[in-house]
């Protein structure tokens, strides 16, 4: 019967730690889809005009409130392929 050695800090694989990838990974996703989504609502639903840029264009607050959550998932997406990254090296 061979005795068993206790598992080195070196030795433990990184997936305990993807969960942390994972979350940060699809929050992005998901603030992306809401994003496009609150950018591709009907003038009638977009809001108050924050700045009429002509006759025919303005922008609203509901534009503004989507390209923040496109952004914001885009820093979160970006954040998770870095971490990821880095327990990949490490």
């Amino acid at each position: 019967m061979q005795a068993t050695q206790p598992i080195s800090s070196a030795a433990v694989p990184a997936s305990r730690h993807n969960w942390l990838v994972v979350a940060i990974s699809a929050a992005g996703v998901i603030f992306i889809l809401l994003g496009l989504l609150t950018l591709a609502l009907p003038t009638s639903q977009e809001g108050m005009h924050v700045w009429q840029i002509d006759s025919q264009h303005a922008i609203h607050l509901m534009d503004i409130a989507g390209v923040f959550a496109v952004g914001l998932g885009l820093v979160l997406t970006w954040l998770g392929g870095k971490l990821w990254n880095r327990q990949l090296t490490s």
